[in-house]
């Protein structure tokens, strides 16, 4: 009696466990899919068009790869002209003062560059000072150029500061040699990205994006 009773049971654990180890090999076949997925999903990049004006937003990196972008649309005659933010970056030395004399010495003519400095510390911070002057200007479409990791949140806070039909935002973003989706969590500087720019994602969403 007590074996037919041991049975049932003995048969019910080997049915639970042979399915935890399928569902984990599964999982690890599948993971790349999906990490994947999660860092593509920081990328946002969207078709370009003719617009007022290309944005490059503050913190590119010593390659200046926001601004090289920025010039290969530029010429391209996606825009007439070149937004260009920056925040200090050190004792008299201005990012946006940076990026202005390597996008001229790139061949951008001065006219046809626009400088804001400020001193933001967050990229809702950035958008509260760019929206009012863009507005200012009559720019009413802009190619954002960012780094790829930044471009969903940038465009996506963008969107919150504007009202509807005011900024139609089109995302153009950089390679950056610091993420790539594709296996992100199996290099440790792709990884720190990922997880900073998760961060700063969440802290938007919960926190920031409530204060106004």
């Amino acid at each position: 009696m007590k074996d037919s009773i041991r049975r049932p049971h003995s048969r019910r654990r080997w049915i639970v466990g042979a399915a935890l180890v399928a569902l984990l090999f599964i999982g690890y076949v599948l993971h790349p899919v999906y990490l994947t997925s999660i860092g593509q999903a920081l990328i946002t990049e969207d078709p370009l068009e003719k617009s007022d004006a290309i944005l490059v937003l503050a913190g590119d990196n010593r390659r200046g790869d926001r601004v090289n972008q920025a010039v290969r649309l530029f010429k391209a005659n996606y825009a007439p002209l070149l937004v260009l933010s920056g925040t200090p970056i050190g004792w008299r030395t201005h990012q946006a003062d940076i990026m202005r004399r390597q996008a001229t010495e790139l061949g951008i003519p001065a006219s046809q560059i626009l400088t804001i400095a400020h001193d933001s510390d967050s990229t809702k911070e950035e958008a509260a000072v760019l929206v009012p002057v863009l507005r200012k200007q009559g720019i009413h479409t802009i190619i954002l150029v960012s780094s790829n990791f930044h471009t969903a949140r940038a465009k996506r806070i963008f969107q919150t500061l504007t009202e509807a039909g005011e900024l139609r935002i089109l995302a153009s973003p950089v390679r950056e040699e610091s993420f790539d989706p594709a296996g992100w969590w199996t290099r440790r500087r792709d990884a720190k990205t990922f997880a900073f720019e998760a961060i700063k994602t969440l802290w938007y969403k919960v926190f920031e994006r409530r204060i106004q």
